[in-house]
């Protein structure tokens, strides 16, 4: 087989574990998760009007929908937690420990830098805008440190990333499907449990599940042009076989 075929190249720079390598699908995906996420910066950085009264508006609204109902707050709060930061840097790590301990250990190497990456992108954005929470007069929960981006949006959907793809190969194709959507429900659900507790912006959220996404993405990218050597240190899965 001739090696300068660009069909050798392209098949060259996949490799058996579990992470996409088709570099011009993970590009645009950054890109478009990039557009908003820097967007809204300059905007909530700017303080542009319509996007903080959008933002009160919401805020206002989600309260007082909420304030009434304590069992609500106490179950969105239980939900917010459980799924919360730590928990998602916890539930990252160990995916990264699982793959290393089933050889996949390029996965795992991404997986361990990409919760450390999104957690550091996530601390920059906080430091720079420094926005404040929401504040009302009788508080449904208590967030701490600045308001943007979310960190509880970010880790909730890097996190239910890393355990997608780490966790897709050993299920069989037709339940792929239902794997995203349960990852895509968590981790949007978890977001926007924030905005419920009154303890983030609406702009918060969408800037933090945007920074996640782009975060799995960049290093995704940056995995396919590891040497195909270096790729190949992960074994094959044992798992079900394709369509089976």
């Amino acid at each position: 087989m001739d090696r300068n075929d660009p069909a050798h190249h392209e098949r060259d720079r996949a490799a058996p574990g579990p992470l996409p390598a088709q570099r011009r699908v993970l590009a645009v995906v950054m890109t478009v998760a990039a557009v908003p996420l820097v967007t809204l910066w300059a905007l909530v950085s700017a303080q542009w009007g319509p996007v903080v009264s959008l933002d009160r508006a919401i805020a206002v609204s989600l309260y007082e929908f909420v304030l009434p109902a304590p069992d609500l707050a106490h179950g969105v709060e239980l939900w917010s937690e459980t799924f919360g930061t730590w928990s998602m840097r916890i539930v990252s790590l160990l995916a990264a420990c699982w793959l290393l301990l089933r050889r996949q250990f390029s996965t795992a190497a991404w997986a361990a830098a990409t919760v450390f990456l999104a957690n550091l992108f996530g601390l920059i954005l906080k430091l720079t805008v420094d926005r404040p929470r929401p504040g009302f007069a009788e508080p449904l929960a208590t967030g701490v440190g600045p308001s943007f981006p979310s960190g509880h949006a970010l880790m909730a959907a890097t996190g239910m990333g890393i355990l997608l793809f780490a966790t897709l190969p050993l299920l069989r194709d037709r339940f792929h499907p239902i794997a995203w959507t349960v990852a895509t429900a968590i981790a949007l659900s978890t977001a926007l449990s924030r905005p419920l507790l009154a303890v983030h912006w609406v702009s918060d959220i969408a800037a933090g599940l945007a920074l996640g996404v782009f975060t799995l993405a960049a290093t995704m990218l940056l995995w396919t042009f590891l040497p195909p050597i270096a790729r190949r240190w992960d074994r094959p899965s044992r798992g079900p076989s394709p369509g089976a």
